[in-house]
């Protein structure tokens, strides 16, 4: 079956946070430097596989895992394995890539089929600013990995951050010239309660960093793409790799989010730029969770907005305690 909204979107797609700590402290994260802890009544294995069964009696065809850092989660390998066992076709992960090169082989084992790094930034100092200590060496060391193991496609996401990161565009799109890496620049999205003003400042539109790669590469060849998903892809010509562009701010695309998100604990959010979260607990502690989740689902879609909110405002929960 299918799931629809009230506004006639297919929701087909899972962002789970299983954790919101993380090993780094990216700026456009959470910048105010908050510390994450597992919060109480945090997402358990079988809450994981529960959740997941009910989404895929509702047409669920896509799981990312995210954080915080996911990899943080010793449990990470149990829940990709209850996603295949309750046959999600596609399972992902978004991750820093620290720890990935150490883990991999029991991710893929367990049914991982394709991963998102994060790199805001191929030169070190330029990283491990962003990244508040991050090793740049580790997410290469993760993208080799990935290829190793036949994890495709590998996809790198780079928050574009004016005064910190601007220098970084071409390197990053040189990315995909002669390797098979999708590279996806980021608008930076106000999910982290940092100074409106400063937010503003340091906001980089998607298609000032796409005028900045047509002027050194010249124009890029738009290909089509799901118009569910959130990128917009180009290739530069001759390239093996693709670019990407997610213009959240700039360029919305509510009208095609297929998308709902769940918590670490326990709540859906069916927008990610609105404070909309229905708490869900109570059916994961039902008697028949399969069946109370299922109408949990079908509230939150039910609740799903048309559009969120991407102006800057103090926000309830910032992007580590969300899930990407």
């Amino acid at each position: 079956m299918k799931l629809l909204d009230n506004y006639g979107r297919i929701i087909k797609d899972l962002r789970l946070s299983v954790t919101p700590r993380c090993n780094l402290h990216c700026l456009y994260c959470h910048p105010l430097d908050w510390e994450q802890s597992e919060p109480p009544g945090t997402l358990t294995v079988e809450d994981v596989r529960n959740f997941l069964a009910a989404m895929r009696l509702l047409g669920l065809e896509s799981v990312r895992f995210t954080g915080g850092e996911p990899l943080v989660r010793k449990e990470l390998s149990q829940m990709i394995e209850a996603a295949r066992e309750v046959g999600v076709p596609d399972i992902a992960i978004t991750t820093n890539g620290m720890l990935f090169k150490r883990k991999a082989k029991e991710l893929v084992g367990a049914g991982l089929g394709r991963i998102n790094l994060s790199m805001d930034a191929v030169t070190p100092e330029v990283f491990k600013t962003m990244t508040r200590g991050g090793d740049v060496k580790r997410v290469w060391e993760a993208i080799e990995t990935a290829w190793e193991l036949n994890l495709h496609p590998v996809k790198i996401n780079a928050v574009m951050i004016r005064g910190m990161n601007e220098a970084e565009v071409i390197p990053l799109a040189s990315l995909s010239l002669d390797k098979p890496l999708h590279v996806r620049f980021l608008e930076y999205m106000h999910l982290d309660n940092s100074n409106p003003e400063l937010y503003r400042a340091r906001f980089v539109a998607g298609a000032e960093t796409k005028a900045k790669i047509e002027a050194h590469f010249g124009p890029l060849q738009k290909l089509e793409t799901d118009p569910s998903a959130p990128a917009r892809v180009y290739q530069i010509p001759g390239a093996v790799g693709t670019i990407g562009f997610i213009n959240p701010v700039a360029e919305p695309f509510c009208s095609n989010c297929s998308r709902l998100r769940l918590t670490s604990d326990k709540k859906i959010r069916p927008c990610l730029l609105t404070d909309l979260e229905l708490d869900i607990a109570w059916a994961f502690e039902a008697e028949n969770p399969l069946e109370a989740l299922v109408d949990a689902i079908l509230l939150a879609t039910d609740r799903k907005p048309a559009f969120g909110n991407t102006l800057p405002k103090l926000r309830e929960r910032v992007m580590v305690g969300i899930g990407g």
